[in-house]
């Protein structure tokens, strides 16, 4: 996988983003780890920020977008040392049925595969925080 414009649950994605988003570096905000139904979610910001806004933001001032992948079907999960505030190179590969996501810096990794990536709905904020 290339783009986040490619993952399943990227319609509304696909409305607000006219061209393809790479799948780069992002700043992952929250990692919720689901035992019970075996899922990963992942929350972060991106670089780019819709160039199509919907109407109901129009009023608004945001200058970060918020994205997310819920994953199902984990096996081979790895975690060294979380990252806190810092950006993370985040890949998403298709080997045969499943799916390998990493989101990697100099000194920590999270690695793991899923059956199943779907990407969250886009939201946009205003933050002092620069990416």
């Amino acid at each position: 996988m290339n783009n986040w414009n490619e993952l399943d649950g990227s319609t509304f994605f696909n409305m607000v983003f006219t061209n393809n988003i790479k799948i780069d570096e992002v700043k992952l905000f929250k990692l919720i780890i689901d035992t019970r139904d075996d899922g990963i979610t992942m929350a972060f910001n991106i670089k780019e920020l819709p160039n199509r806004p919907p109407i109901k933001w129009s009023n608004m001032e945001f200058n970060t977008c918020r994205i997310g992948i819920i994953c199902s079907d984990i096996d081979d999960l790895l975690i060294k040392k979380l990252p806190k505030n810092v950006n993370v190179k985040m890949k998403i590969e298709q080997i045969g049925s499943r799916y390998k996501i990493s989101c990697v810096t100099n000194d920590s990794r999270i690695e793991f595969t899923a059956s199943f990536v779907r990407l969250g709905d886009p939201s946009v904020y205003l933050t002092n925080e620069q990416f």
